[in-house]
C-alpha cells in the first residue's frame, strides 16, 4: 500500500469507566463549541464540571452508560445515555441520549452509528419503553432522527438572559 494512502484505523468500542470522564468531558466541550453558540458555551470551568458529573454518572451503572470509540488508545467518539422512571404517565420507563459526539477526523466512517447502536441495544436490554433526545433544530438532523424512528413531540425554545462572556 502506498505510504500516501493511510489504512483506516481499527476502532474499538468499550463501555466507559469513571476514569475516562476527563476524555468524555474534553469531547463534550468540542461538542458544545460546535453545536451550541451563541446560546451556550462550555464556560471557564465547564470541562472540569462536566468531568465530575460524567464520573458520577458512570458510577451509577444501573441508570447510566457511555460507550466510547477508541482508535488505539485515543478516544474519538462517545455516546452517553441514562434511564429514568416517569412519576406519572405512560410509557413509564424512559431513556435519554444525553450526548453523542465523534471527532471530525473520524466522521463518515460509521463510528457514530456504531455508538448509537450500542446505546440502543443497552436501552432494549434495560427494557426501556421510550427513548428521548434533544437535538439541534436543523433539517438534516431532523431527517436523521426521523430515519431512526424518532418523531418530534415538542420543541425546546431558548432565550439567553445575560450576555455571553467575552472570548479569552
Amino acid at each position: 500500500m502506498p505510504e500516501s494512502v493511510k489504512k483506516p484505523e481499527e476502532i474499538r468500542y468499550v463501555v466507559a469507566v469513571p476514569s475516562m470522564a476527563p476524555d468524555l468531558a474534553r469531547m463534550w466541550k468540542m461538542l458544545i463549541e460546535e453545536e451550541s453558540p451563541p446560546l451556550m458555551e462550555p464556560g471557564p470551568d465547564g470541562e472540569e464540571a462536566c468531568a465530575r458529573t460524567i464520573r458520577q454518572m458512570m458510577e451509577d451503572t444501573e441508570r447510566c452508560i457511555s460507550f466510547v470509540a477508541l482508535a488505539g488508545t485515543l478516544p474519538v467518539g462517545f455516546v452517553l445515555g441514562y434511564t429514568y422512571m416517569r412519576p406519572y404517565g405512560q410509557p413509564a420507563s424512559a431513556g435519554q441520549i444525553l450526548h453523542w459526539y465523534v471527532s471530525p477526523d473520524f466522521r463518515g466512517r460509521g463510528v457514530g452509528q456504531c455508538l448509537y447502536g450500542h446505546l440502543m441495544d443497552w436501552f432494549v436490554r434495560k427494557k426501556i419503553e421510550i427513548v428521548e433526545v434533544m437535538a439541534r433544530d436543523e433539517p438534516d438532523r431532523d431527517k436523521g432522527w426521523r430515519l431512526r424512528g424518532f418523531s418530534v413531540t415538542l420543541r425546546i425554545y431558548a432565550k439567553r438572559l445575560s450576555a455571553p462572556p467575552p472570548p479569552p
